[in-house]
Parts: C-alpha cells; sequence; structure tokens
C-alpha cells in the first residue's frame, strides 16, 4: 500500500506551482492574447503555489485558517487558469466577468465557513469541479479539433483533471468517516493517488502550455513564410512546398494541371508615374482578383515582383484557356483606385498544360515563355505553349 504525506505532498505542489509560474512568466509572445493568456496562467500558478506551500508551516485543523488558504487559493488558481487557457486560444472573456467569477468563488467559501467544516469541504468540492470544467469548456476547439499532439495532450490533461474532481465529489458524497485536513475524503489506499496527481499537474500543464504555444508560433512562422505580406497569397517558395498537393488531389479526380504565369502590363511605369503606394494597391486589387476568379483548391503565387504563378485542376487544354482569358477579362475589367484616379490594368498570361511525369518546375518555365511570347505580341492577351510535355 501507498504511504504519503498528503499535505506534505500539497506543499510540494505548491512549490511546484511556483516553479510553473515562473517558467510561463518568462515566455513573451508577440500575439496579444498568447502574452494575456500566459501572463493568467502564471498568475493561476503563483496563486496555487502560495495558497499550497503555506501549509509547510503546518494545518492544525480542516476548518483552519491555513486551511481555508488552501481551498480558497486552488479554486481561485483554477478559476484563473480556466481564464487563461480561454485567452490562449484567442477566446475575449471581459475582465469584469472572469474578476465577478472569482470574487463569487471567495464569496462561496466566505459563507460555507460560517457553517462548519463540511459546508466548506463541500463549497470546495463544488467549486472546483464546476471551474476544472469551465476550464476543460475553455479549451473545447483543442479538445474537439486540435490542430497539433501539444493542444491534444492539454486538453486530455484538462478532461482529466476534471474527471478527477467529479470522482472526489462522489467519493466525498460516500464518505462517513470524520472531516480530515487535507480535505482528501477517499479511501486510504486512493488518497495519495490524488495527492500525487495534483503534485504532478502544475509542472506537467505548465510544460505543455509551453508546446503549445511554441507549436502554434512555429505554425505562424510557416504561414508568414508560405504567404505574400503585400497580396496575401502564396509566396514562390509555396509554390514548390503546396503545388504537390494540388496537383495530387486533381490527378486522383481524373483531371488536368494548368500552369499559369500572369504578369502585370506596364507595372513599372505605374510605379514611375504613380509612386509605389499606388504599385501596391495595383498588386493587391490583381491578386485578389485572381484569386476570386479560380476555385478554391486552385493555387494563387506571387512569383516575384508583379508576377503571379497559378496552379488550377482543370478539365482539358480547352478548359484551361477558358480559365487564362476568364483571369485577363477580370483584371482588366476591375479598375485600382489611386491617389490620381481610377486606373485601368491588364494582364498577359502565359499558359502550360503540366504533363504526366513533367515537374512543376518544367511547367512553369514553358508557361513563362509563353507569357514572354504575350508580352512581345502586345500584351493583354493569352499565350498557350506550343510545346507537348511528356
Amino acid at each position: 500500500m501507498l504511504h504519503l504525506d498528503i499535505l506534505s505532498a500539497f506543499v510540494i505542489c505548491g512549490a511546484a506551482s511556483c516553479v510553473a509560474a515562473a517558467m510561463l512568466a518568462l515566455v513573451r509572445p508577440d500575439e496579444r492574447h498568447l502574452r494575456e493568456g500566459l501572463r493568467i496562467c502564471s498568475a493561476a500558478f503563483l496563486v496555487l503555489g502560495v495558497s499550497l506551500f503555506q501549509a509547510v508551516f503546518g494545518v492544525d485543523a480542516p476548518d483552519s485558517v491555513s486551511a481555508q488558504a488552501m481551498l480558497v487559493g486552488s479554486s481561485l488558481g483554477v478559476g484563473l487558469f480556466a481564464w487563461g487557457l480561454a485567452r490562449l486560444d484567442a477566446v475575449r472573456v471581459r475582465p469584469a466577468l472572469a474578476l465577478g467569477l472569482l470574487a463569487a468563488v471567495v464569496l462561496v467559501h466566505a459563507i460555507a465557513a460560517q457553517q462548519g467544516g463540511w459546508a466548506q469541504s463541500h463549497a470546495f468540492l463544488a467549486t472546483m469541479t464546476a471551474l476544472s470544467l469551465l476550464a476543460v469548456a475553455a479549451l473545447k476547439r483543442a479538445i474537439l479539433r486540435p490542430d497539433h499532439v501539444a493542444e491534444r495532450v492539454l486538453g486530455l490533461a484538462m478532461l482529466l483533471f476534471a474527471a478527477s474532481w467529479v470522482l472526489r465529489a462522489v467519493l466525498t458524497l460516500r464518505y462517513d468517516s470524520p472531516l480530515l485536513t487535507h480535505h482528501i475524503h477517499a479511501p486510504a489506499n486512493v488518497a495519495p493517488v490524488f495527492a500525487i496527481f495534483y503534485g504532478v499537474m502544475p509542472i506537467f500543464l505548465a510544460t505543455v502550455v509551453l508546446n503549445v504555444i511554441n507549436a502554434r508560433l512555429t505554425a505562424r512562422l510557416e504561414r508568414l513564410a508560405l504567404t505574400d505580406e503585400l497580396t496575401g497569397v502564396t509566396t514562390r517558395r509555396a509554390l514548390r512546398d503546396l503545388a504537390p498537393s494540388v496537383i495530387a488531389a486533381a490527378r486522383g479526380a481524373g483531371a488536368e494541371v494548368a500552369v499559369l504565369m500572369v504578369d502585370i502590363d506596364h507595372f513599372k511605369q505605374v510605379n514611375d508615374r504613380l509612386g509605389h503606394l499606388s504599385g501596391d494597391d495595383v498588386l493587391r486589387v490583381v491578386a485578389r482578383t485572381l484569386r476570386a476568379q479560380v476555385r478554391p483548391d486552385a493555387l494563387v503565387t506571387r512569383y516575384g515582383g508583379e508576377e503571379f504563378a497559378l496552379v488550377v485542376p482543370v478539365g482539358d487544354l480547352a478548359a484551361a484557356r477558358h480559365v487564362a482569358e476568364r483571369l485577363r477579362l477580370a483584371v482588366a475589367g476591375q479598375p485600382v483606385s489611386t491617389g490620381s484616379g481610377a486606373l485601368a490594368v491588364t494582364v498577359s498570361v502565359g499558359l502550360a498544360l503540366l504533363g504526366a511525369s513533367e515537374s512543376i518546375d518544367a511547367a512553369v518555365q514553358r508557361a513563362d515563355e509563353a507569357l514572354y511570347r504575350a508580352k512581345r505580341g502586345g500584351r493583354d492577351r493569352v499565350e498557350t505553349s506550343i510545346e507537348v510535355a511528356a
């Protein structure tokens, strides 16, 4: 049988919570909601840590001041942690609402303290069960649709934490012995398991939260690397990274794949005559127009400067030519507002149908050669690659 001084375990849990608070306080992500969430979670661990660590000075009785500090502090810590988890997931929680809930927790404990030890113990169980379930609700998206393993682990950990309080509530209702100082009213061989579980949770949760933050920041950096900041379409790097999946999906559906190179006509003159801000406006409008004219599974990339590359699933070459003409006409029919008035913009388009075993780079090269012919042929036109790919 496992023998453990449960109050000593609480002291260890308090120390671990203080370490967890320090771990989270050292991280300063750029996103406001992540920064606020970490700050609140750090405060949660600090409140929990101080309230539990003070047990090192001794707890005289179940309804002593030290015992009350442990119960109230634990409830406030879990309540703060639920708030912090919500902010980490970008859920807006009004501070007045969160602080009002925490004040209600303190009030419930204060009223229960006037009724005696058992009332206070029941109030503690009720608030901790409710607050742990609230923490689970804050992680609803991470539990149901986790973006990565760290989110899944965090969600499962909080589900297990909430389940422990539901189990403790059931065990307390069935308990028929005297009130215990540590308020874990469970069979002698089960109570230490709860103590160990709560002892390791602070460090475990802090570590998982940091892994969640790291995974989200990594995903954000990957998105930034694959997204052109000015136009919002993907970057040239994304053409190589994402095109294979677009091609595989199209081939799996029995479709062909068209590669189009689109170049804005006389773009240098726009920059020279109207300035680079107007040139940026032109790039944004053209990118938005191109994106609106192709199917959702198509890839639209800013290839460089005023040139865009598109990978579009199509039925056949005739359908690809139709898409290219639609893009050309859509851009021509969408004047760009500048400080000097509306500006008419046209594009030239080079088209190549991807061969069965052709690389994306080779198809881009053929489409680029077709684009060059369109530019030489007077611009505002579509040219198709005259080569036949293998």
